[in-house]
């Protein structure tokens, strides 16, 4: 079975580009570098309004390849409200704070 060598997803030998990434698929996928733990502290380096726009500065950041977490807001009021309305944080390790803080600064609102 091929496999699509960004999303990792699995194709019917007849498929041959992923719909999805636009790319060639492969035989095998490549190796995954291990990821490694570390107790290294969370920083919060900005709050987007809401759910899609918090997807899109994470996507922002892992293509510098900065790790980030995103933390939803208010569970209780999720139940009512849309993900469209919440803010979402936005965290990474501390150690890359500044450089993730430069990237998403243009894209925050006055």
């Amino acid at each position: 079975m091929p496999f699509c060598p960004v999303c990792y997803d699995e194709f019917q030998e007849w498929v041959k580009i992923c719909p999805d990434c636009n790319v060639a698929l492969v035989k095998e996928l490549p190796v995954q570098p291990e990821r490694e733990e570390t107790d290294e502290p969370l920083v919060h380096i900005a709050t987007a309004p809401n759910e899609p726009i918090a997807n899109m500065w994470s996507g922002i950041l892992e293509e510098h390849n900065i790790r980030c977490l995103l933390k939803g807001g208010n569970l209780g009021a999720a139940m009512y409200i849309p993900n469209l309305l919440l803010p979402f944080e936005i965290y990474v390790l501390a150690s890359e704070a500044e450089k993730a803080r430069e990237i998403i600064t243009p894209f925050l609102e006055d």
